[in-house]
């Protein structure tokens, strides 16, 4: 039996050749439609600006591999890799013409090159990524393992393993205590190993071991190349994203992972948020106000904006802005807008059904009181009653509110009727803290401009 690792290699070989190829492509269909500076070029001698252009691909390939073939990545990361990839690939082509011809193209074709190059990459990527999937999925390509023990996060590991797309193969589940009738002995899986008929095992640490017999499988397993994963303990009654901290010398496991604990992701996170709020802002949002503002002094009594006080984050409390779309009442800081509801005027549903009612938020944005991506803020009557039945519901404070968000966009929108509503939709916000990372902000904010587009029906 080959190893897990060596029965990728031919596919990431596949894969790289085709990426290759993919460069070249996107440098032709540049050069037909005179976005590459061929004309520039032909004194230089186009071989040898091919043979440079190929050189930055290596370079670009060398700090920014490719992703798509492993197991568990999202599209999210094969996007964001795709987009490294061609930016540092047009800056280090940039870099040896000049070094080389001293000659760089200008801005704007480079730009443009880079463009291209972009959408070249990320379509191929991403087909690629669907053909492997399929691959997997008939049974091709599989990575057998064994789980031993068990617990939250080795049912966690487990549901991972279930989807075929993945390729893993669970040739059994052994037990450390008997109790499981699904399970086989620890008995049968030194002989399974001793066979070598996995390539990984997974060991819960939520489970008690044998010392001696612990020994003895690691033992087995380094003899026979098969890799062990530790499965954490995890002492939360939902599935979390536990991960690893250095504490000095020693280790801690955080029960929550948060990219954006990190300064540096934070930074760049308001930086993003900046880059489109100001022109937004600026350019945009005035004629915005002024269609709107007019309609609305038509149609119905009262100002323009709505203000409503909000839980943000930390906990903290901050005025949300809006453009108003239901009459004036008494009842809009602590009844959640439903479906027909008559407070919301006809012209107020065409604002909630575009979502240009939440435009004013980008206010809040700039003010650094929520960001374009996260948990939607709720009213502080909301946050004080389910705060109070849904015990991680607080968590969801530990980034900026968001004017739209992975619930959001995932049809958890509109009213809540029960608490298991809520919920869902807290797990949705604590799945998106977890798993944060710039370009599933960039995927977020397109999913949510097709939904504005296309219409949604759970906006009312």
């Amino acid at each position: 039996m080959r190893s897990a690792a060596n029965k990728s290699f031919w596919i990431l070989s596949v894969v790289s050749f085709i990426d290759w190829v993919t460069l070249n492509l996107s440098l032709g269909i540049s050069a037909f439609f005179g976005w590459w500076p061929m004309d520039d070029m032909l004194s230089y001698g186009v071989i040898d600006d091919l043979v440079l252009a190929n050189i930055a691909y290596l370079i670009a390939r060398l700090y920014q591999p490719i992703s798509l073939h492993q197991r568990m990545v999202s599209p999210t990361i094969v996007l964001r890799n795709a987009f490294k990839t061609a930016l540092l690939y047009i800056l280090v082509y940039d870099a040896l013409l000049g070094m080389t011809h001293a000659f760089v193209p200008g801005f704007f074709r480079s730009l443009t090159v880079f463009a291209v190059t972009f959408v070249c990459i990320t379509f191929e990527r991403v087909f690629l990524r669907k053909i492997l999937h399929w691959v997997r999925y008939v049974g091709r390509d599989r990575v057998k393992a064994a789980l031993v023990g068990s617990g939250v996060m080795m049912s966690a590991v487990k549901s991972e393993m279930g989807s075929a797309m993945n390729g893993y193969e669970v040739v059994g589940e052994f037990a450390t205590d008997g109790k499981m009738p699904e399970q086989r002995s620890l008995d049968d899986l030194m002989h399974v190993v001793e066979k070598r008929e996995v390539d990984e095992v997974f060991l819960s640490m939520a489970n008690k071991y044998d010392d001696e017999w612990l020994q003895m499988l690691l033992d087995a397993c380094e003899q026979q190349v098969i890799r062990v994963f530790y499965v954490p303990e995890s002492y939360s009654s939902k599935e979390r994203r536990t991960i690893p901290l250095e504490f000095g010398n020693a280790y801690v496991m955080a029960q929550y992972n948060e990219p954006l604990m990190n300064v540096k992701n934070r930074f760049k996170k308001r930086i993003f948020d900046l880059v489109i709020t100001i022109p937004f802002l600026f350019l945009v949002f005035p004629f915005v106000y002024l269609i709107v503002a007019l309609v609305t002094k038509l149609t119905m009594p009262g100002p323009v904006f709505f203000k409503q006080k909000r839980t943000g984050y930390d906990g903290k409390e901050f005025w949300v802005y809006k453009f108003r779309s239901m009459k004036m009442n008494d009842d809009a800081d602590s009844v959640q807008a439903t479906k027909d509801d008559p407070r919301v005027s006809k012209w107020g549903q065409i604002l909630r059904h575009t979502n240009i009612d939440e435009l004013p938020q980008f206010i809040n944005v700039l003010k650094g009181e929520m960001s374009i991506v996260g948990p939607r803020p709720h009213m502080l009557a909301h946050t004080e009653y389910y705060s109070a039945r849904i015990g991680h519901y607080m968590i969801r404070h530990f980034v900026k509110p968001g004017i739209s968000g992975w619930a959001q966009t995932h049809g958890l929108r509109g009213e809540t009727k029960t608490v298991d509503d809520m919920a869902r939709r807290v797990e949705m916000d604590i799945w998106y803290i977890e798993h944060w990372s710039l370009w599933l902000d960039v995927s977020i904010i397109l999913k949510t401009i097709k939904d504005v587009i296309t219409g949604d029906e759970m906006a009312y």
